[in-house]
Formats: C-alpha cells, structure tokens, sequence
C-alpha cells in the first residue's frame, strides 16, 4: 500500500515539474486552455493505444488454451489407437497358419479392383467417342477433340492388349469400332480445313491455326512412338528424323520450282515404324486446292478463250499477296508455306504457256504479246513480294514459251523480209530524193529502222527479257539480210545503174549504221547482261558500213564502165596516148564526175571515193602497159613520167598529197624497172620495188623485159632467173606475201602469179 502511495506521490511531483516546463512564464498561462486540448487529445490516443494491445494479448491467450484443448483430445486418441494395435497383433498372433489364404485373397481383392476400372474404362470409350463427334461441330474445339480422340485410342490400345489371347477379342475390337469412325470424321474435318486454307487465312485464322496445331501435334506423337519402338527394338534413335524440323515442303531435285508428287504419283516413302503422315497430307491437301483452284483455266479456259484465260491468271496470281500477308502467318516457318505456293503456282502457270504454246499457230501477234507481258507482269509481282529475280523468271526461262517466240519471231522476220523487200523495190521504182545541199538520198534507211524500232519497242515494253533477246537476234538477222539484198544489187552491171541511186544507197548505208548502232545501244540497255552477252551488234553495224564501201567502189565501176571512159582507156599506149590525148582528158572526165559526187555523198565517202578512182587508175594503167604489144621506148618512158606528173596534180587537189605520191608511185618504179640496161639494174629496181610491194611476183619483170626491144634472149632469160630468185628470198618462210592493192588485183596476171617458193 505505501509502494503504491510512493508511486502516486513521485508521479505527482513529475507531473508538476512538466506543467512547470510548459508554463515558464506568466505569459504562458494564457496558453493553459489550448495545451489542456493538446493533452485531452494525446491521453485519449493513448488509451485506444492501451486497449487494442491488451485485446490482442487476450486473442492470443484464448488461441493457446485451444491450442492445448486439441492436443489433449489428440493424445487421448492416440493412446486409444496404441490400445487397439495391442489388441489387434494380439489377435493376428492366432492367424500366422493362414498366412497364404490371406495373401490369395488381398491378390483376388485388387484384381477385381483393376477389373472394375478397366470395365469402367471400356464402357466410357463410346461416350467418349460420342462427345468427341459432337465436339466436331465447333471449330474452337478442334484442339481439344484432337486430345481426346488421342486418349481414347490409347485406351483401346491397352484394352485390345489386354484382351490380346482372349477368345472373345474380335468382339471387343467391333466394340471400339465407334473410335475408328470418329476419327475419319475428325480427319474429314481437319483436311477439310486444310484445303480451305486461303478463305480460312482470311475469316477465321484461328481455325487454320488450330488445324495445323493438331498436325504438328500428331508428328510429335508419331516420333514419339517411333522412338518407344527404336528402343524397344535396341536401335539407335539417331536414325530416326526430327518431327518438327527435319520435312520442308517437298521439291523435285534439280529444280526448285516443281511441285511436290500428284495423287497419281507413286507414295512418298513412309516409317517403318508407323505414324499417321499428317504433315505429308498437309501438303497433298494444300496442292489439291491449288489444283482445284487451276481446274477452270487449264481444263477450259486456255483452249477456248485467251482473253478469259489471262483474266482468270491475273485473278489466281492476285492471291499470292494475301497468301504472303494472310496465309503464311498462320503456318509455322519451318513449312515455307509462301515459297510452296510460288512454286504450286507457276508450275500451273507454266503448264499454261505449255497449253497456249501448243496453239501458237493459232494465236495472232498480237495475243502473244498479251501473254508475254502477263508474264512480265507476273514475275515483277513475284519479285515485288521478295522472291529472288532467277526464281521469278521461270515461267520465261523454262521453254514453255519458245513456241510462241518462235511463231512471233517467225512472223515478224517474215514481215520484216517483205516490207524491206518492198522498200528497196520502191527504191529502184521511184527517184532518188535530195537534200538541200544536193546530197542522194531515200527513205529506206529511215524506214527500215522506223519499222525495227517499233517491234523492239513493243516487244521491250510487253514482253520478257528472252523474248527481248530473240528480238534482238531477229534485227541483227534482218538487217543482215537487208544488207545481202542490197549487196545483191550491187551485183548488178554497173553500166545499168544510176549514179544517183550508188550515192544514195552510200548515204543510206552511212546513215543505216548510225541508226544501227543506236538501236543496238538501246537494246543492250534493257538487256540483262547474261543475254547482253550473246548477243553481237557490232559486226551487223559495220556491215553497213561494208555496204557503203562496196557501193562506193560500185560508183568507181560506174565512171570506169561510162563509154567515153572506156574509149579512152582503150587508146592508152597508143598513138593518142602519145599525142597527149587520153591522160589530159581522162581528168577532166574525172573532174566532171568528181563534181557530181561530191554534192551527192558525204565527205568521209567522196574521200575514199576519189582514193578508189586513183588505185583504180593505177591498175588500168599498170594492166595496160604489160598487155600492149608496142615496144617500150624513150619517148613511152617520157610520156610515163608526165602521165604521172598529170595524175599527181590532179588528185593533189582531192586528197592528201602524200597519199596521192604514194599511190602513184608503182607507176614511177615500174617505169624505173622497165628503163633498166643490165642484169643488175633490172635486179635493183625489182628489189627496190619489192620493198614496197612486196607481192610484185616476177612475172612483171617477165613481161616487162619482153617488152623491150634489143635485149637478148640469154640476157633476158638471166634478168628474170635473177629476179625470181630475188622475189623467192624475199619470202618469209616461204610463205606468200601480203595482198597489196595494186599486183593482186591486176588482170592480166593468173592467180598462180603469186605462188609459193
């Protein structure tokens, strides 16, 4: 009692030093009202304070005395149960003579136990199927149907086991028949799935999702089994393939875009060890609707009607864009479902170009360009979704369409002939037109190209880059038969032709190889190299320019061949000749045409022109002077020397000067050799002519030293011995030298003149 006093008085006096901490001054009893609130409001916190922890520690004291009331209760039992133990082993002591009876009956007890589940089991398996088939109906249940059919085929595996040796078995497999018909049901529905593929990837994805879940979950069943039987076998599972990565969609080797075996093919090779296939006849599933989907256009449409027959291949080919945006997220990556359907379907397609290529006959120009640029079209929609440029081209590089390139190119070549047959023809009927400046002309050239350009340009426009390439090879063949046919005109006598129309047919020619050379550029342009390779401009281009250096030789043949011209060259190394008539006049005669051809051709061919006139000259003149049957005399060799002077003058003012002296020059040095009075003067001046031409045989010497008088014959026999040895040392290996323009072409030696040592 006085430690509770003590307790209350020392609380008292904490009490008053606290009041006296918080009213130190007078002025703090004017606070009095608000710091009593305060204390009110913290005592009043404190004793909620207080009595949540004291309920608290009741809760607890009254969890504990139920606590120890459970374990009393529990003890009790338990002792009870240690009495009855007691009292049972007492009681087993009197039974160890029935130990074997006992264990008869516990064996019997869980056999029956194992019979009635098993029963129960069996007779659960037609509900099952049942439920199964009525699952069919929605498409969400596919998955789960597929799992459940899964089980209840295991259970008829173990029941037909069990039963195995069992007389009755026949009848319990008939009792399990109602699986087998749910499950071709479940298939009907799934393949059916499959082949609808292309609507499914669209309105229901998730449908096509889970038809193609349960094909990869029956692989991974089939592996798995396959695996029980490797081992059960003692094999090596490193034999089997992977379900899930090892099958890709079926190709044929060598060529990858062949479409995986028809149902008439023979059956893919299958597992020894079993195993239902799904994914193979996934793939057959997808290729009979792709099949299905080409029925109408190879069946029908590509023999009756071409226009239908390209509106439904747009149509087909318009699917690959949703196969790539719809169809291919919902298969797995590893069944490259895109690639496959590029492959289904340009093997139909190519089976198309196959169709119409059997009737290209039948097909106007114009309809195998339509097919051609669908082609076009078709591989750039290919190239435009990622497939690789070599792949896309197969349609044009497989050969289904070399028989309508090779009817269009035909029919194009053939037109081609006619109308530039045509053309020349209207060449030869109508005058020559001139330019301003007077230059020859017709419009064959511009008309030929004209012509060439447009096939190019519809064909580079319509078609593919083969059929470009046979294109091409077509111009190059028409414009070397163009080239022939003029080369076949020039063939004619010159005598009947116009000067006219051989100064037209050079500008035209000149002119046809710049056109030429820019049609070639633009077609090389759109080839692709590997065909820009094999194809060869640049030989038909000069062969323009070959045609205009024939006819400007054929306009050479022309002047030579005019009347006036042959009469005088008649009279060379004839009294006229001597008298100064026939060189004088020859040039002017020249000069007259001169005049004419230089208005009527282009400079660059007026120069090779007048270069052609001189050598031509030059042989004349060199021809007629080992045939004429006078004596070579002074005044022969006087009036030589000034024949050169006058032919030097006169083609100074149409060439370069030196080019002039240069082919006047066998005149002077056949001059120079026909002057010679010894052996060795006519040796010398042979072997100094031989050193400019070296194809000058000795038969010139022969005739030349014939033609002089008052040589003898010995002598003239040495002088020739002496200048065939010197032309047989000359000769490199003994071969024969090279042509010249001047021995070779003459006339009054024979071939054999240039011969071999």
């Amino acid at each position: 009692m006085m430690m509770m006093q003590d307790l209350g008085i020392e609380a008292k006096e904490a009490a008053v030093r606290e009041v006296a901490k918080l009213l130190p001054l007078p002025d703090s009893l004017a606070n009095i009202a608000s710091t009593r609130a305060d204390y009110l409001q913290r005592q009043q916190a404190n004793d909620a304070q207080l009595s949540t922890s004291v309920m608290t520690q009741v809760e607890q004291a009254r969890a504990g005395i139920d606590a120890l009331c459970a374990s009393q209760k529990t003890i009790a039992q338990l002792r009870e149960n240690f009495v009855l133990i007691d009292k049972l082993c007492q009681e087993c002591q009197t039974l160890i003579e029935h130990h074997d009876m006992i264990k008869l009956l516990s064996n019997a007890r869980n056999n029956l136990n194992t019979t009635l589940k098993d029963v129960e089991g069996m007779m659960s398996i037609s509900v099952e199927a049942a439920e199964a088939r009525d699952s069919l109906s929605d498409d969400r249940e596919l998955v789960r149907t597929f799992e459940r059919l899964t089980a209840l085929e295991g259970k008829r595996r173990f029941a037909l086991a069990t039963a195995a040796s069992h007389k009755e078995a026949g009848k319990l497999s008939e009792y399990f028949e109602d699986v087998n018909r749910t499950r071709e049901k479940f298939e009907a529905t799934l393949w059916g799935h499959v082949r609808n593929f292309f609507h499914l990837s669209k309105e229901s994805p998730q449908t096509l999702v889970r038809a193609l879940r349960v094909v990869e979950m029956q692989e991974i069943l089939d592996q798995q089994q396959a695996e029980e039987a490797v081992e059960s076998e003692g094999g090596s599972l490193s034999a089997l393939p992977n379900a899930r990565g090892s099958k890709k969609p079926p190709t044929m080797p060598g060529n990858p875009l062949m479409p995986p075996r028809t149902s008439g093919d023979q059956p893919r090779e299958k597992s020894r060890f079993g195993g239902r296939g799904y994914k193979d006849k996934c793939y057959e599933e997808i290729q009979k609707a792709v099949e299905a989907r080409f029925n109408k256009l190879l069946s029908t449409l590509v023999d009756e009607d071409l226009k239908a027959a390209l509106e439904e291949a747009n149509a087909i080919a318009g699917e690959l864009p949703d196969m790539y945006d719809y169809v291919a997220p919902c298969f797995p990556p590893r069944y490259e479902i895109f690639q496959l359907m590029v492959q289904l379907y340009t093997e139909r397609f190519i089976q198309m170009l196959r169709r119409l290529g059997d009737r290209a006959n039948d097909l106007t120009n114009i309809e195998i360009l339509k097919v051609t640029s669908w082609v076009v079209q078709y591989q750039e929609q290919l190239i435009g979704l990622g497939v690789d440029e070599s792949l896309a081209q197969v349609c044009s590089e497989s050969g289904a369409m070399d028989p309508l390139m090779n009817a269009y190119v035909d029919r194009m070549q053939g037109t081609m002939q006619v109308w530039y047959t045509n053309i020349l023809e209207a060449d030869k009927a109508q005058p020559v037109k001139k330019t301003e400046d007077g230059r020859c002309y017709t419009h064959a050239a511009v008309d030929l190209f004209r012509i060439l350009g447009e096939q190019v340009q519809v064909v580079q426009e319509n078609s593919t880059d083969v059929m470009l390439y046979r294109i091409a090879l077509a111009v190059i063949q028409v414009m070397g038969d163009f080239q022939a046919a003029e080369r076949q005109r020039l063939d004619e006598p010159a005598a009947d032709m116009d000067l006219e129309l051989l100064c037209a047919m050079v500008n035209n020619n000149l002119r046809c190889y710049d056109l030429a050379m820019e049609l070639s550029s633009n077609v090389m342009e759109a080839l692709t190299p590997y065909y820009a390779e094999q194809v060869n401009f640049e030989d038909t281009c000069k062969g323009f320019s070959e045609v205009a250096k024939e006819a400007v030789q054929q306009t050479v043949k022309l002047i030579f061949e005019d009347p006036g011209m042959k009469e005088l060259i008649a009279k060379l190394y004839q009294k006229d000749w001597y008298d100064g008539l026939v060189t004088e006049y020859l040039v002017e005669t020249f000069a007259d045409y001169f005049g004419d051809v230089r208005m009527y051709i282009e400079e660059r061919s007026f120069r090779r022109f007048v270069e052609e006139c001189l050598e031509e000259t030059i042989i004349v003149y060199v021809d007629h002077l080992l045939t004429q049957r006078n004596y070579i005399r002074e005044e022969t060799l006087e009036r030589m020397r000034l024949d050169e002077e006058v032919l030097t003058e006169f083609f100074k003012e149409y060439m370069n000067p030196a080019k002039v002296e240069k082919r006047v020059q066998p005149l002077g040095e056949l001059r120079e050799l026909a002057s010679s009075e010894s052996v060795d003067a006519f040796t010398l001046s042979y072997t100094n002519l031989l050193q400019n031409h070296p194809d000058c045989p000795p038969e010139i010497v022969e005739k030349l030293v014939a033609l002089r008088e008052g040589i003898p014959r010995k002598d003239a026999r040495e002088v020739v011995q002496e200048c065939k040895d010197v032309y047989n040392h000359s000769l490199v290996n003994g071969d024969l030298p090279k042509t010249g323009l001047l021995f070779s072409r003459l006339t009054c030696l024979p071939k054999a003149a240039l011969r071999k040592k």
